[in-house]
């Protein structure tokens, strides 16, 4: 059972864990948002690749490669002098260049080329929540500890929105192969996000 909390809960809790001075907490709850932003994004990129290799995904894109190739065999079927006032070919009249329909064409090929991935419990927010809540952590001069109970381990809960969720196992694995980082670059009224590698 997942004990979801509301964005604003999420906002709240980890600016309590922070404990920040006051005149810090409105940057604080922007970098926040942040974080929150780059764990959905995380677990929705993840999700799409879990089911583009699902049963009903792949049953999805081959509808849609078959779509493909009837278009184009269409496309081709064309008389040439009217062919190319026709949008999707795009590039066509350039001798080598693939049109959009075959660019989309060769995108679909390879999602049905991937071999299925075996069913198993999905840990992309988890992961996603863990690397964000690192983030944060060094943005504002703390220290992540994989230690159960600390700060990590708290914020990270709170970024996944369920804080009865284990997550020492992904702080570990973290720890041991940390993926990319998201640097906070900061000017006198300007704030970049990027990502650069550990």
């Amino acid at each position: 059972m997942v004990h979801a909390m509301t964005r604003d809960q999420q906002i709240g809790r980890a600016l309590e864990l922070l404990a920040l001075r006051p005149r810090q907490r409105a940057e604080c709850r922007n970098d926040i948002r942040v974080a929150l932003d780059w764990v959905e994004r995380g677990a929705a990129a993840a999700r799409s690749f879990r089911v583009a290799g699902s049963k009903k995904g792949k049953a999805g894109v081959r509808r849609y490669y078959a779509a493909l190739r009837r278009t184009r065999s269409a496309y081709y079927a064309l008389d040439p002098a009217i062919r190319r006032w026709f949008s999707l070919t795009e590039t066509a009249y350039i001798a080598g260049k693939p049109t959009l329909i075959d660019r989309e064409i060769a995108i679909a090929e390879t999602f049905l080329n991937r071999p299925s991935p075996p069913p198993r419990r999905d840990a992309a927010r988890n992961k996603a929540a863990v690397a964000a809540a690192h983030d944060l952590l060094s943005w504002w001069g703390q220290k992540a500890v994989v230690t159960r109970g600390a700060k990590w381990e708290q914020l990270s809960k709170i970024l996944a929105g369920d804080l009865t969720v284990d997550l020492f196992d992904h702080l570990r694995e973290f720890k041991r192969q940390p993926g990319p980082s998201v640097e906070k670059v900061q000017g006198p009224d300007w704030i970049v996000y990027r990502r650069r590698r550990r």
